[in-house]
């Protein structure tokens, strides 16, 4: 449901339209809702309302995907959009990068982020069943920009921001300094992107976008290690390109069950039972696998693992020994294929995963605690079930993770029974690839 109402606004002097979507269980259940606070109203919902005709078309994304979440979109005041939407009058930079020596707009910023923080985020949290510590904020261009700054001016208000596009170059060396300053550790997730082509293929002003954008994915990263820059290759600055990216706009909504579960790294850094060691790790796509490989060489390990099975014992990790992990892109599986310090295999071990990723280089996964764990004789051995089934008892994970775990589980299984589980068969060929970096 979307409900559409004019607030008069203390801070801005003027009134402003506010569009608020509902997710149609609202009606018929007493539960509160997490909310996502958007920049240019009316280019959010609907193609009839937008600027140019052209929206994200959210209201259709979220009742066809039944999303239990609040938005709020802010129409943006026209006339007024860029000077509200930058914090500080435009600088140099912009005038130079625009071909525009007179171009003067900018410095409203604060006067608009009160009024979200200080008069529309109350206002909503007394109107509708919100879960008051749960709002998150999204921008697109400038929206993006002003995004970033409510998130230092307020911190710990808005725990995950979603920013696509983002022009900061009107007021990039003030971004930047207040970004250093800031106080960020409220922030629970940080998803940002940029295309290579937001002014046209090729142009100079497209250069300079993204080049903004990654000075100050820079900063962000130091102050947010957890945050996601996404470099968009061929994108445009258009909403063509926007609707493509409205799915990245809730990966916030199970942030707080996927943080229970628990991510493990290929690089295995931090593990104390390793001296000295050799890693490599390379991007994979030969028809048949598509992800990250990683190769783990034990050249002096503190001692031994042995992991007892019920028809035998197997070393899986010692001096010379190495693990060659595949993180599979669209997969809830990693394999790891254990090799002794005389190249035999000794052991495949599946993790049953929820997603695998790539966080600034290192490939992860998280865990879904069940394992299978195959032999080269053809043993087929099953793991964990136990942690599986405590973790649902205790909250750790949701029963559709539960479900999750076991289906893929059967799945695999089934596959190997067969003979098709065919990632087995590439390992060889796959590590002498690493070895030969």
């Amino acid at each position: 449901m979307l409900e559409v109402f004019p607030i008069y606004s203390e801070k801005l002097k003027n009134e402003r339209l506010i569009r608020v979507y509902t997710p149609p269980a609202y009606q018929h259940e007493q539960k509160s809702y997490p909310v996502l606070y958007m920049h240019d109203g009316q280019n959010v919902f609907n193609d009839e309302d937008a600027i140019g005709g052209s929206s994200l078309q959210l209201e259709k994304y979220l009742d066809s995907n039944d999303l239990e979440i609040i938005v709020v979109a802010i129409d943006q005041n026209s006339p007024e959009r860029k000077d509200e939407y930058c914090p500080w009058p435009n600088n140099e930079y912009s005038r130079k990068l625009l071909a525009d020596e007179s171009l003067s707009f900018g410095g409203k910023g604060g006067l608009y982020s009160s009024f979200v923080v200080e008069e529309l985020k109350p206002l909503i949290d007394y109107k509708y069943r919100t879960q008051k510590n749960r709002s998150a904020m999204a921008g697109i261009s400038m929206g993006g920009q002003i995004s970033l700054y409510i998130a230092c001016k307020y911190p710990h208000v808005f725990k995950d921001l979603i920013i696509l596009s983002s022009a900061f170059y009107a007021n990039q060396e003030e971004m930047e300094n207040l970004l250093e300053s800031a106080d960020l550790t409220g922030i629970d997730s940080f998803y940002m992107d940029c295309g290579t082509e937001e002014a046209g293929t090729g142009s100079f002003i497209s250069t300079e976008f993204l080049a903004s954008n990654k000075s100050i994915q820079e900063i962000v990263q130091r102050k947010i290690p957890h945050a996601s820059f996404q470099v968009l290759e061929g994108n445009e600055h258009h909403y063509r390109f926007f609707q493509n990216r409205v799915p990245a706009l809730f990966t916030f909504l199970n942030k707080e069950d996927k943080r229970k579960l628990k991510r493990k790294y290929g690089d295995r850094s931090g593990w104390n039972r390793l001296i000295k060691r050799d890693f490599k790790q390379m991007k994979i796509e030969d028809g048949s696998f598509a992800g990250d490989v990683t190769l783990l060489t034990m050249n002096q390990v503190s001692a031994p693992a042995i992991f007892n099975y019920p028809s035998s014992k197997v070393c899986v990790v010692a001096d010379g020994y190495s693990w060659l992990q595949h993180f599979p892109e669209n997969e809830r599986f990693s394999l790891t294929t254990v090799f002794d310090d005389m190249d035999n295999i000794v052991q495949w071990y599946i993790d049953i995963c929820l997603e695998n990723g790539n966080e600034n280089g290192r490939p992860w996964m998280d865990d879904l605690y069940l394992d299978i764990v195959v032999l080269p004789d053809g043993d087929i051995i099953h793991k964990d079930a136990e942690e599986l089934e405590a973790a649902l008892a205790d909250g750790v994970i949701t029963e559709e993770f539960y479900r999750i775990a076991w289906a893929e589980a059967k799945r695999i299984t089934l596959l190997l029974e067969q003979d098709r589980f065919e990632l087995i068969k590439k390992t060889k060929e796959h590590r002498l690839l690493l070895l030969e970096q």
